[in-house]
C-alpha cells in the first residue's frame, strides 16, 4: 500500500494548476480576518525550537481557563474560528496554532512531524505565552497530538477532548478502502480534489465561498508533496500508536465523535473510553469527521459543558 500511495505522490508532482488570483487571496484574507475578529482572535507568531508557529489568540492572559485547539491533517486553525465563538463570552483564553507543516506555520521538508515532536512543540508554544496549565481539544491528527501531549505533560493538561481522534484504528473505514485502491483522498493532486475531500470528510458540508475554496485548493496542491510524506511517515506508519499509551492519560477526557465519520470509525471511541479511565463519550448524530466545522455550535457546547463541570 505504501508503494501505491508513493506512486500517487509522484503523479501529483506532474500536475500543474493555475495560480490563485489576487482577488481570491484578498477575499480569503478578508473572510478569515472577519471570522477571527468575530471570535475575538488576533494573529501571532512564535518560534519554538527553531520552528516558526503561527497561531490565533484572544489574548486573555488573565482568564480563568486556557484552551488549546489543535487541527487535523491537511487543515489549519481556520477550522476552529466559528467553534471558538462560543467561548468568547466565557472566561477562556483561546489559543489556536497552525501545526508546523500546515497552514501558515513553517513547512520544512526534512523536519520531524511525528506526533511526539508536534506535541513537544505545542507545549513549548504554551510555555512561551505563559500558559502553565491548560485544556486541549484536538481533531483527527490533532487529536492524536493532543493525546500525546497529555501523556508527555500530565501536570499541565487540565482536560482533554478527543474529537474524531487519530491514534487508534479499531475498525476499517471508507478511507481505508480508497487507500487500498491506490488513492489517498486526503492529499490533493489537483485543485478539484479539495472539493472532493471536503465532501468526503463531512456529512454536513461547511459553507465555503468559491474564492475561499479556490484559494485553499491551490494551497493544498502546493503542499501535497510535504503532506504526502507526513501521511506516509507519521499517520500511516503506526495507526495504533496510542493504544499502549492510553492508560497513561490521567486528564479528565471527553471523546467526541461524528456518527457518520468515514475517515476514522466512530467505534474507535469505544477503545478510547475503555482505556482512558473515567472518560466520557458523546456521539454527534448526522456529523462526519470534522464536527468543529460541520456543527461548530453544537460541538462547542459539548466542550463548554464538559469543561464547565470540572472542579
Amino acid at each position: 500500500m505504501r508503494q501505491l500511495i508513493a506512486a500517487c505522490a509522484l503523479g501529483a508532482s506532474l500536475v500543474f494548476s493555475l495560480p490563485v488570483t489576487a482577488a481570491d487571496k484578498s477575499v480569503f484574507e478578508d473572510i478569515s480576518l472577519g471570522q477571527e475578529a468575530i471570535a475575538g482572535l488576533t494573529r501571532h507568531e512564535s518560534t519554538v525550537d527553531g520552528t516558526r508557529i503561527f497561531y490565533l489568540d484572544n489574548d486573555r492572559k488573565n482568564a480563568k481557563r486556557t484552551i488549546l485547539m489543535v487541527h487535523g491533517f491537511g487543515d489549519s486553525g481556520l477550522s476552529w474560528t466559528q467553534f471558538a465563538r462560543l467561548f468568547r463570552d466565557n472566561d477562556y483564553r483561546i489559543v489556536i496554532p497552525d501545526l508546523p507543516g500546515f497552514g501558515r506555520s513553517d513547512k520544512t521538508p526534512g523536519r520531524d512531524y511525528s506526533y511526539e515532536a508536534q506535541a513537544k512543540r505545542l507545549f513549548g508554544l504554551m510555555k512561551s505565552i505563559g500558559a502553565a496549565g491548560f485544556h486541549v481539544v484536538g481533531n483527527s491528527m490533532g487529536g492524536g497530538v493532543a493525546a500525546e501531549l497529555a501523556v508527555q505533560q500530565p501536570a499541565a493538561i487540565q482536560s482533554l477532548t478527543l474529537m474524531d481522534a487519530a491514534g487508534i484504528h479499531y475498525r476499517p473505514t471508507e478511507l481505508d478502502r480508497t487507500l487500498l485502491s491506490g488513492r489517498n483522498i486526503l492529499v490533493m493532486r489537483k485543485p478539484a480534489d479539495f472539493d472532493t475531500m471536503i465532501t468526503f470528510a463531512s456529512a454536513q458540508r461547511p459553507a465555503m465561498p468559491r474564492p475561499v475554496l479556490d484559494y485553499l485548493s491551490e494551497r493544498a496542491v502546493q503542499d501535497s508533496a510535504l503532506h504526502e510524506r507526513i501521511f506516509l511517515d507519521v499517520l500511516f506508519e503506526d495507526i495504533n500508536f496510542l493504544l499502549p499509551k492510553l492508560d497513561a492519560i490521567k486528564a479528565p477526557t471527553l471523546v467526541l465523535w461524528g456518527e457518520k465519520d468515514r475517515v476514522l470509525h466512530p467505534d474507535n471511541a469505544k477503545v478510547f473510553s475503555k482505556y482512558i479511565k473515567g472518560s466520557q463519550v458523546v456521539i454527534l448524530p448526522g456529523v462526519g469527521h470534522i464536527p468543529m466545522a460541520e456543527v461548530p455550535y453544537e460541538s462547542a457546547a459539548e466542550v463548554v459543558k464538559f469543561i464547565g463541570a470540572l472542579p
